[in-house]
């Protein structure tokens, strides 16, 4: 068990440019960070265990113990450690000991501060491609509550970062098949697109980008599949149109309930979102697209931000190596260069 104290002190890491080997790592991650509250243990582990068994990653467990939480339980006569820190240490064990037994390499981490300030850290620190969290939080607008977990992994973490709504279940499915990207007219989708088209290339599943337009708003007009296909980078939907079945999908009315109409309909197995939401402030993130979307979703929800880093053109990224997934041999490597070369031709 490793127990790292607080890191207010250090500053932020800069954005990281997203290349085309940053978005290999992000779909076929190597490690992910699994961040939980230790009361999420029913919910959380299933999905761990599914999404690390996909790419064989290895898993690092988080709690973060807030200094708050420690000063109400700590007792300065007393020289053991206060009761939370050793509750949350012997949880955190046992929840790693059965990820262990189920052949994973599991790290248990204590860490003691604040989590926007620890989980940022932890995932440069430890090379972490995506993250995992428990999304349980009250919709109610009249509690007034510290910023949520969910909140405050967002403010730093330049990596995916996946989202269990307390709606979500467990698919029964040995493999994912059906993958969704909601866009919008308002966030930057080039990132995100080549997420999820890379996603969806490594799951060897069907990906549909889904538009839901809302009359109300009165800022858009008629919206048709190329009108959604025009506001994508070229090479990337291209790319994904070559290598995985693909679909457009237009909705017209209030855009939570189209997605979420969408994902039960057509049975999705991971729906990926373009932003986080609007955080400036509790009330308007808890009635937003974002929030409400993860909050009543029965599948897993990543969010893949177009700002969230330090954007390099997917088209013209540095690295001139074409994305193939692992589990892709040489051969078939060659053959998606050659199609790829043909179609920008």
């Amino acid at each position: 068990m490793q127990v790292f104290h607080s890191a207010a002190i250090i500053a932020p890491f800069p954005r990281r440019p997203v290349s085309v080997k940053t978005l290999r790592m992000w779909c076929a991650p190597e490690v992910i960070l699994a961040v939980t509250t230790l009361n999420d243990e029913a919910t959380l582990l299933p999905h761990i265990i599914d999404q690390a068994r996909q790419s064989g990653a290895s898993i690092i467990l988080a709690h973060v113990h807030t200094l708050q939480g420690a000063r109400n339980c700590r007792r300065p006569s007393s020289p053991r450690p206060n009761p939370g820190i050793r509750e949350a240490r012997e949880t955190i064990d046992r929840m790693s000991r059965q990820l262990r037994w189920l052949g994973f390499t599991c790290q248990p981490v204590l860490l003691s501060g604040a989590p926007d300030l620890e989980i940022p850290l932890l995932v440069r620190s430890c090379g972490v491609d995506r993250v995992l969290f428990g999304f349980e939080e009250d919709p109610d607008l009249t509690t007034k509550q510290v910023p949520s977990l969910y909140q405050q992994l967002m403010r730093g973490v330049d990596v995916p970062v996946c989202a269990i709504g307390r709606n979500a279940i467990r698919s029964n499915k040995t493999a994912i098949r059906n993958v969704t990207l909601a866009v919008s007219s308002e966030s930057s989708c080039e990132i995100p697109v080549g997420f999820a088209s890379r996603l969806a290339q490594e799951l060897r599943a069907r990906l549909t980008v889904l538009h839901v337009s809302d009359p109300t708003t009165g800022g858009e007009g008629a919206c048709t599949p190329q009108t959604v296909i025009d506001r994508m980078p070229f090479t990337t939907w291209r790319e994904a149109e070559l290598f995985c079945p693909t679909q457009i999908s237009v909705r017209e009315g209030d855009p939570v309930e189209g997605i979420l109409s969408h994902c039960t309909s057509t049975q999705q197995d991971l729906l990926i979102l373009c932003s986080p939401g609007n955080a400036t402030s509790a009330e308007r993130w808890r009635t937003g697209v974002s929030y409400r979307t993860i909050a009543g979703a029965r599948c897993p929800v990543f969010i893949a931000r177009g700002n969230s880093c330090t954007g390099v053109s997917l088209a013209k990224a540095a690295n001139p190596e074409k994305f193939s997934p692992r589990r892709e041999g040489r051969p078939q490597e060659e053959e998606r260069r050659q199609l790829l070369s043909k179609g920008g031709d």
